[in-house]
């Protein structure tokens, strides 16, 4: 584990989350596995992270209540089936940037991954390459506009001015991706939000 990593994990913990650390993405799907319980009820925002770790085949294997938005048929039932989320026994998402102070950082824009991670579900696993890790705010913000934003927007075909460029432009698009910024600087309830930072990069 490099110094940056076990810097940010060690701050996580000292706000109040529970940190682990995975070598790789296998070994970050065993950690998730030992955190969720057959039979509960699960749901997950729309990452990247989290299919790339294989940990979003494991939630459909048939083990879970699986809820899944995004394979609704229209889109009155995907939002509908986004308002259980609040509801469920664990949430799984990654974040647009961890900050090395232990804080999470993230933009969206429904607000369906951020609502779900503050208020709701019993328990909420974030999964982190070591690539969304920064040491400032201002880094955590870079990051976004010139990273994560312009490339969700255009994988989501957004058609915002960023997917034509890859610049932010702080626009107000009718489809604009990035309407509400959350910063997560302590866990009030202990242990409820669990971070497992991959030591690979991962996701946008």
């Amino acid at each position: 584990m490099n110094t940056k990593i076990q810097q940010t994990i060690d701050a996580l913990k000292r706000n109040q989350f529970d940190a682990f650390y995975a070598e790789d993405s296998a070994q970050a799907l065993e950690i998730v596995k030992g955190l969720l319980k057959p039979g509960t009820t699960v749901d997950r925002g729309g990452s990247l992270t989290v299919e790339q770790t294989g940990v979003l085949d494991y939630i459909r294997s048939g083990l879970f209540n699986f809820v899944d938005p995004y394979t609704a048929p229209t889109e009155a039932q995907k939002m509908k089936l986004m308002e259980s989320r609040f509801t469920c026994d664990t949430f799984l998402c990654s974040a647009n940037a961890i900050i090395s102070d232990g804080t999470l950082y993230n933009v969206d824009g429904a607000c369906s991954r951020v609502a779900p991670m503050l208020f709701g579900p019993k328990q909420v696993i974030v999964i982190a390459g070591k690539n969304k890790i920064v040491d400032s705010e201002q880094e955590a913000k870079h990051r976004l506009q010139t990273v994560a934003a312009p490339a969700n927007a255009k994988r989501l075909n957004a058609q915002t001015p960023c997917t034509f460029d890859g610049v932010c432009h702080e626009c107000k698009h009718e489809k604009c991706i990035c309407c509400s910024t959350v910063i997560t600087r302590f866990n009030r309830v202990k242990g409820r939000i669990k971070v497992i930072i991959v030591n690979e990069d991962l996701g946008l």
